[in-house]
């Protein structure tokens, strides 16, 4: 399109200075100098031309004056330019300085040339940065605030950063101060929630950590197993802390509060049962840990029922045989009936569990406590084979068949010792 433009000019040029010689007329110009008249006589066509190139003259002369005139700054921008470039690859040589871990160079050449650089807060930050591995701190935080005072939307990147940079610097305080104050003008920044959460575990701010769980989980920053760590280090934190001040309402008060799918896990259950008898009331304690071992049956929860002390003795190995019916293959159901046979003093029961546990599942622990109890029963050679076996296991993490001598007829059935107070509910042999 544009050269059928200048063809049509070029033609329109031509049938003008045609048209132009074909109608010319002669001019008669007058003028007076010195009070003497004269006269110039032209045709129109020589006025034409010579009006032309005295447009084009004076076109030529204001350009030569213009350039000359701008020449100066032309060469400042040329400078600039020039400066612009270099600032462009220090900022390229000073990331891949930094990257290698030459921090002393990458934080020169970052700042050699920042004043002409398209993105100085941008080379503030990595300079920053370089000066924190130096653990020159006080370089580093002239560097942020440098960057700070850039301007435009730079102030979260460089709270971040500065946050970051104190957290690993052990300077707890001041990033959690750092983030708190990022977090009251974007309240939904991931990467600050998500180190926020960090520097409150590493404080071991439990009721906080806590707090700021179901922002971590419904932004999905933060891992399943990482959750459930944080989750229950928080919990038992806080568990704690109120057990060993013996506050059971404050405890009872906090897990009613706490949403239902934390309460149905074990582990929650676990840690607040355990907090409950520390904190006294081992009665609520109990029958929760009953109640969940009904609604949802886990290991560790009939670990901790087979441990604590049962007001009822008779009807807690009761309600274990019951449970065994449903889950005959729980290797520590079977090794709790085991306890609960030795403590009530059924010797021949809690062998046979003890037995049974032990070919099912193995574990140093049980080895333990029941060569223990053979020593206690007097029969020192099996007690032998039984710490032989649970060191084996303890090295090599493998199990063995155990096979016991025995050292005299023993009934079928174990007789059960004469009832203790609130074992009304025990009835018969076992």
């Amino acid at each position: 399109m544009r050269y059928i433009l200048i063809f049509l000019a070029i033609v329109a040029a031509f049938w003008l200075g045609i048209y132009a010689v074909d109608h010319s007329s002669d001019i008669v110009i007058k003028y007076q100098w010195n009070e003497n008249p004269m006269s110039v006589t032209l045709t129109s066509t020589t006025l034409l031309i010579a009006g032309l190139l005295g447009l084009i003259g004076l076109y030529i002369f204001f350009s030569l004056i213009k350039f000359f005139f701008g020449l100066r700054k032309r060469l400042k921008n040329r400078k600039i330019a020039k400066l612009t470039t270099k600032a462009s690859q220090d900022l390229t040589n000073g990331l891949v300085q930094f990257s290698e871990g030459h921090w002393e160079q990458s934080e020169k050449i970052l700042l050699s040339n920042v004043k002409y650089s398209e993105t100085p807060s941008l080379n503030y930050l990595v300079a920053a940065r370089s000066a924190h591995m130096q653990e020159a701190f006080e370089r580093r935080d002239a560097y942020l605030k440098a960057a700070s005072e850039q301007g435009g939307d730079v102030q979260t990147a460089v709270s971040v950063s500065q946050a970051e940079m104190q957290f690993a610097g052990d300077q707890l305080e001041q990033a959690r101060a750092t983030l708190v104050r990022l977090l009251e003008g974007a309240p939904k920044h991931p990467y600050a929630i998500k180190l926020l959460a960090r520097v409150y575990y590493k404080q071991e701010d439990w009721k906080n950590l806590f707090s700021l769980l179901p922002d971590l989980n419904k932004q999905g920053l933060i891992k399943p197993e990482d959750r459930e760590k944080y989750e229950a280090t928080a919990l038992k934190g806080i568990f704690l802390t109120l057990a060993q001040n013996n506050d059971k309402q404050q405890l009872q008060a906090l897990w009613k509060r706490l949403p239902a799918d934390i309460k149905e896990k074990p582990q929650a259950v676990l840690l607040y049962c355990r907090a409950l008898s520390d904190a006294g009331d081992t009665n609520t304690s109990d029958k929760l840990l009953v109640a969940s071992l009904n609604k949802n049956w886990d290991e560790q929860l009939i670990e901790r029922y087979g441990k604590i002390e049962h007001q009822a003795l008779g009807s807690a190995i009761k309600t274990g045989e019951k449970w065994l019916l449903e889950h005959e293959k729980s290797p520590m159901l079977l090794l709790t009936l085991a306890r609960l046979h030795r403590k009530y003093q059924l010797w021949g029961k809690s062998k046979s569990y003890y037995n049974a546990s032990l070919n099912f599942s193995p574990s140093a622990e049980a080895y333990l406590e029941f060569a223990e109890m053979l020593e206690e029963l007097g029969e020192h050679e099996n007690a032998q084979v039984c710490y032989k076996q649970g060191l084996n296991y303890s090295i090599h993490r493998k199990g063995v068949m155990l096979n016991l001598k025995s050292t005299r007829a023993e009934p079928a059935l174990a007789v059960v010792p004469a009832r203790r107070k609130g074992d009304e509910h025990f009835v018969g042999n076992i």
